[in-house]
């Protein structure tokens, strides 16, 4: 009476798999195996390649943070005069005791000196007796820094104490009134980045650092591998290696493949990735022997072999005829799976006694709540983008504020901006991401001194490369929010020219990102129509000949174009107060 009360699609299927099973289910098995493999060695590369790129990350910090340590204390020294005069022979004692406290305080700088171009000077630090390898590493330094170059040297393994440790030789120019005065040098330890490589080299993967020679800075098995040791053999290290010289030290894009690895006599299969890292010229490495990385792989081909062949014998014992009488309803389920993927939430209409008419009910709920809950994403998306929205024109607005002679610059420049990328057929999506970028493209103004940033009149040439700071400043700011990433080329680089004579970083022409160059015509545009304390606001005609004028110089003659349709069609126009101020 069960069976006729409510026919069970188990039934149905069992009968089936007697005709249809056994080829399908072996090839369906097989193909299982492949895709996961795949899919593993996917998931495995791309496991690789984040521990890669955060690693890297953290090292070129580490790095780039004790260089800018070294430069500061430098430059404060420079700054009170300590390389006027300096003579290592009677020395200099207050310096002596500020470097020696500056190297307390940094537990990797091991060794610090700076001298004059003489070579004179004063060091600091626990590793005070250099050997003569060492010492020849830092006549190198010297050497370098003193041709106006930054150095790093190969990895090197020193004796501290009672330990051997990784170290680097760092060195960096000092200059003054734009001319060199000095050099300073640096025996940074590497046991931190030692700490981060075995930290990552976890679950049977193999983090470690070497340098564009091939040679080893940090591996986690100091007992076999020390710093310095050739590792250029390595297929994915050769690979980097390959890469550096083709680049010409320009290596940027991280590798990854399969590749084998000779262990003693043993050959053995590993998948690797390197990443570079361009600040040192070093790149990580990640490796995984390949039977780690595919046990669960190996383990689903035993799993599979075995049940399948045991599921094989019973649909041969059990199964019979078609499951033709399943077709039709799944066939709507799936019709109804595809409606709802096209946004018509429609119920489903299935009239059966077996599980699929549960089934149906349970989906036909399944969708009206799905309707509800999209409804909510949708309104809770448009509240938080109403709140984005509203946060950033707030940030602007706080900016404006802060200088009196541009308040109300920032939505000039939006405003302005927009009718630009319209008349040049931008799509939405980068329009939305130009709008912000212009609303925020002098947020990096907040970081400018109000001395400079309020003085009523004009800058002085020093007064003024602290102001040309605010590009860089603005972008360092929104630098660590990732959904920010689009728009900093346009607060960044807006005051670069077409013809290369911009700042902050001199590009020229296509190299500057399109919404900096559209800023660039509405920052100009909002400046001259508006009053600064020394000059009065021009008018509109002369504005847009001034602009049209510099067409291929300081700005993009497409953009110049885009322009020029904006004011004709009174898209851009001039309000009837003046009284704004200058963009700087």
């Amino acid at each position: 009476m069960f069976w006729i009360k409510r026919p069970k699609i188990l039934h149905h299927v069992l009968l089936v798999l007697m005709l249809v099973s056994i080829c399908p289910l072996s090839f369906y098995g097989w193909q299982l195996i492949q895709i996961n493999r795949e899919k593993l060695e996917t998931s495995e590369k791309l496991s690789q390649l984040i521990i890669a790129k955060s690693l890297a990350g953290k090292i070129s910090l580490y790095i780039s943070s004790y260089r800018d340590q070294v430069r500061g204390f430098a430059s404060a020294v420079e700054l009170t005069g300590g390389l006027l005069g300096m003579d290592q022979s009677n020395g200099n004692l207050l310096l002596r005791k500020k470097l020696q406290e500056f190297v307390t305080r940094s537990r990797n700088l091991l060794y610090i000196n700076i001298v004059n171009t003489e070579g004179k000077g004063v060091r600091a630090g626990s590793y005070s007796e250099p050997d003569s390898m060492v010492q020849r590493f830092l006549t190198t330094a010297f050497q370098e820094a003193s041709k106006d170059q930054l150095y790093i040297s190969e990895p090197l393994a020193i004796d501290v104490g009672n330990q051997v440790q990784p170290v680097i030789i760092m060195s960096t120019p000092l200059h003054a009134s734009g001319r060199l005065i000095g050099v300073t040098t640096v025996v940074l330890g590497l046991d931190e980045l030692l700490h981060w490589v075995s930290e990552d080299s976890v679950a049977g993967k193999t983090v470690f650092v070497v340098d564009f020679t091939g040679r080893i800075v940090v591996h986690p098995d100091r007992k076999r591998v020390l710093t310095g040791m050739d590792f250029a053999s390595s297929d994915i290290v050769h690979d980097f290696t390959d890469a550096w010289q083709a680049s010409r030290g320009n290596v940027r894009v991280p590798g990854t493949r399969p590749f084998t690895l000779l262990d003693g006599n043993e050959e053995k299969s590993m998948l690797g990735t390197y990443y570079p890292i361009p600040e040192t010229l070093w790149a990580v490495i990640v490796q995984i022997d390949s039977r780690d990385a595919f046990a669960t792989v190996t383990k689903m081909k035993e799993e599979t072999v075995k049940w399948g062949s045991l599921m094989l014998l019973l649909a041969l014992l059990v199964g019979s005829i078609s499951a033709r009488s399943i077709t039709t309803p799944v066939r709507q389920l799936a019709e109804g799976a595809r409606a709802i993927s096209r946004g018509d939430f429609a119920p489903i209409q299935i009239k059966s006694q077996t599980e699929i008419g549960e089934l149906a009910e349970t989906f036909n709920k399944m969708t009206d709540d799905l309707k509800k809950h999209i409804e909510e994403i949708r309104r809770a998306g448009r509240q938080h983008k109403e709140l984005f929205d509203g946060t950033i024109r707030a940030l602007a607005a706080a900016i404006d504020e802060k200088d009196p002679y541009t308040r109300g610059h920032s939505d000039r420049v939006t405003s302005y901006s927009l009718a630009i990328a319209r008349h040049m057929g931008i799509d939405p999506i980068s329009i939305d991401y130009l709008r912000i970028s212009a609303q925020l493209h002098d947020v990096g103004k907040i970081g400018i001194e109000d001395r400079v940033l309020k003085k009523p009149g004009a800058l002085t040439a020093e007064e003024f490369e602290l102001m040309k700071q605010h590009t860089v400043k603005g972008a360092n700011i929104m630098k660590p929010i990732e959904q920010m990433r689009e728009m900093i080329p346009g607060m960044k680089h807006h005051h670069e020219r077409w013809d290369g004579d911009g700042y902050p970083d001199r590009l020229r022409g296509e190299e500057i990102h399109l919404f900096a160059r559209i800023i660039s015509v509405a920052d100009t545009f909002d400046a001259m129509t508006t009053n600064r304390p020394y000059q009065q606001a021009f008018d509109l005609e002369a504005t847009v000949t001034k602009i049209r004028d510099n067409a291929g110089i300081r700005y993009d003659p497409r953009v110049v174009a885009a322009f020029l349709k904006a004011v004709e069609c009174g898209d851009i126009q001039l309000s009837s107060t003046p009284d704004r101020a200058l963009a700087v």
